[in-house]
């Protein structure tokens, strides 16, 4: 049950191909090559996407120009380790053809020694481990024969020593996502309901080692045809203490309109997970506070991301505060690494009018910027755009006083922003492209930062 993120990928995705269909292709004719605009120190490596190829901006180097790392197929930026070294994305050298795939490839910050790190289609993005040099990943398999061929995966372990990977695990299991544990060394995995076995999660080592299993509820009738099947978007706490998740059910049409969101507490496995929301099964709509104390995520069923999607807070015991605003939908909220009283997110109005019009020179949510939400409730827009421009995609520093943002001038151009601690708002790199996504949701992220920090 992989999910769909692109308008123009997977039977799911096919009812919308008119929204971007003759959009594409329309729009890469006319990509023009990115330039660095803003020429002064800005503390950030920044990964962007231009023509469905991937660039590399040293932002601290006010000399430094982008930098074209691929030139072929489509690519899609899936992390920066946490030293911000490397740089994992997912190249499909073959995008037209719907029977090719991503394959995951790593790149060094300066944008040299680019290598694949596995032939095989990766079915989820990598996740990186606390150290900065292990990660784990979920790749088709290459075994053949059986019923369960056409969705066959294999949970990859591994460490990166220079450009040589190391595998620690490799296993073909039953497997829907994973989740890191804050000491790199530990794994929690979801693992499907099937006949006789509930939603579950297990606690494993780098081996593959279970080390304990949450049952989440009971097991489902599958003769009805229609149950919860999996929790998805394993999204932990920094405390490592609570983990987030969507449970995602056995029809894929039904799981696209939104499902539950919960939240378990690993500390006391006897409790039954708490129901917070619903909501679409993107896990970039959620974020913790560095303190564990707060979950902010996007409520609101419907698969249109410009619709009825509202930010919305749970503490550590589940209690919920709405705070989005009447005729306005939000996305991508983002909490910085050590600043618990900033909560970005981006807010705009709502808009479902391009459906059946879609047109890739309009803007798809107007007045649509990022906002802040302080511990006092109080939220208040901090980008000032022009109008017929529209921000997404926030990236504030750890600290919370800088921010990194798109600004977009239609729905598949715009350029890096990057606003600085005495709030001015910079163009830092032009003519940044990406897919408006599924539905308009914008994913996956036509930017990756990591933020230099000082030592």
């Amino acid at each position: 049950m992989r999910k769909c993120v692109s308008i123009l990928s997977g039977i799911v995705c096919a009812a919308v191909v008119l929204f971007a269909g003759s959009g594409i292709g329309s729009a890469a004719e006319q990509i023009l090559t990115p330039e660095r605009i803003f020429e002064a120190s800005v503390p950030a490596r920044v990964a962007f996407t231009s023509n469905a190829q991937l660039w590399l901006l040293d932002g601290s180097d006010p000399k430094a120009k982008p930098k074209q790392i691929t030139t072929t197929g489509a690519v899609e930026i899936a992390g920066w380790s946490p030293d911000g070294k490397w740089l994992f994305y997912l190249h499909n050298q073959n995008p037209a053809d719907a029977s090719s795939g991503n394959v995951l490839w790593a790149v060094k910050a300066d944008g040299s020694g680019a290598f694949q790190v596995d032939p095989r289609r990766v079915l989820e993005k990598p996740k990186w481990a606390s150290d900065a040099k292990t990660f784990a990943y979920m790749v088709q398999s290459t075994q053949t024969g059986g019923p369960d061929n056409a969705y066959s995966p294999e949970f990859v372990v591994a460490r990166l020593d220079g450009e040589r990977v190391q595998k620690l695990l490799e296993q073909r299991r039953e497997i829907e996502d994973f989740a890191w544990l804050p000491d790199g060394k530990r794994l929690l995995v979801s693992v499907p309901a099937a006949k006789g076995r509930p939603i579950t999660l297990e606690l494993t080592d780098l081996a593959g080692k279970k080390l304990a299993a949450y049952a989440l509820g009971g097991p489902p009738n599958v003769e009805e045809g229609i149950y919860p099947y999996s929790a998805e978007g394993l999204t932990l706490s920094p405390d490592g203490k609570r983990v987030a998740y969507y449970v995602r059910v056995s029809s894929g049409s039904l799981s696209a309109d939104g499902v539950s969101i919960q939240l378990f507490d690993l500390t006391k496995p006897d409790r039954k997970p708490v129901e917070i929301g619903v909501g679409l099964a993107y896990p970039e709509w959620f974020s913790w506070s560095p303190d564990s104390s707060r979950l902010a995520f996007i409520d609101g069923s419907g698969r249109i991301a410009t619709e009825n999607k509202h930010l919305t807070l749970a503490d550590k015991d589940g209690k919920i505060v709405h705070a989005g605003q009447p005729g306005k939908v939000d996305a991508l909220p983002r909490w910085p690494e050590k600043a618990v009283d900033s909560l970005y997110f981006a807010r705009g109005f709502e808009n479902a009018k391009w459906l059946g019009n879609y047109d890739p020179k309009q803007l798809l949510i107007s007045g649509q910027r990022i906002w802040m939400r302080d511990t006092q409730g109080r939220a208040l827009p901090v980008t000032k755009g022009p109008e017929g421009t529209a921000d997404t995609y926030p990236h504030p520093s750890p600290d919370g006083k800088q921010l990194i943002f798109v600004r977009l001038d239609g729905a598949e151009h715009g350029s890096v922003y990057a606003r600085t601690t005495d709030g001015q708002e910079k163009e830092l790199v032009r003519h940044v492209t990406g897919d408006p996504g599924y539905y308009a949701n914008y994913l996956p992220e036509w930017v990756g930062v990591y933020w230099i920090q000082s030592e």
